[in-house]
């Protein structure tokens, strides 16, 4: 298990950086060519792609590596134990929240089959609302491993 995180945190980074970087290229790319007077008109749709799917690769990532921004200013003056209930409850409601992403992206995925970008007959508008389960999956998964972790660490607390 721990082998196919590894890999999965590793496509997830380096996916998030291709796609930014090409967006950032791409993008730059148009800009110019729309000075010349040879606009790319697919340009803006497929640099819309990219930056669904690479915020949720990295939102996931910075989530796993816990690089995420928190206010603990309040929380960090109660004991510990207080402190991994908090946690264990946030963890719950973003799970929560999560759920319905999935669901819902699922839906909107699903009644966006038929819709096409402007500058791009025949790409589905459904390759971008896909990012939207798919990083709250990977999201969930990554919301598990942490429920899992504070829970092994509450094990080993109380054998200590």
């Amino acid at each position: 298990m721990h082998k196919i995180d590894f890999y999965l945190l590793k496509f997830e980074k380096n996916a998030a950086k291709v796609l930014v970087l090409s967006m950032v290229v791409l993008v730059f790319a148009s800009g110019i060519a729309r000075f010349l007077h040879y606009p790319i008109n697919w340009a803006v749709d497929i640099s819309t792609f990219m930056f669904a799917w690479a915020c949720f690769f990295a939102v996931d990532v910075a989530w796993r590596e816990n690089k995420m921004m928190r206010v603990d200013l309040f929380v960090k003056r109660f004991p510990k134990r207080t402190q991994r209930l908090f946690r264990l409850i946030n963890y719950f409601i973003i799970m929560a929240f999560l759920v319905y992403l999935v669901i819902w992206g699922s839906y909107l995925s699903y009644t966006t089959r038929f819709r096409t970008f402007v500058g791009i007959p025949g790409f589905s508008y459904t390759w971008v609302t896909l990012s939207v389960p798919v990083g709250a999956a990977l999201m969930f998964r990554t919301g598990l491993l942490k429920i899992r972790s504070e829970f092994l660490n509450l094990r080993e607390a109380t054998r200590a």
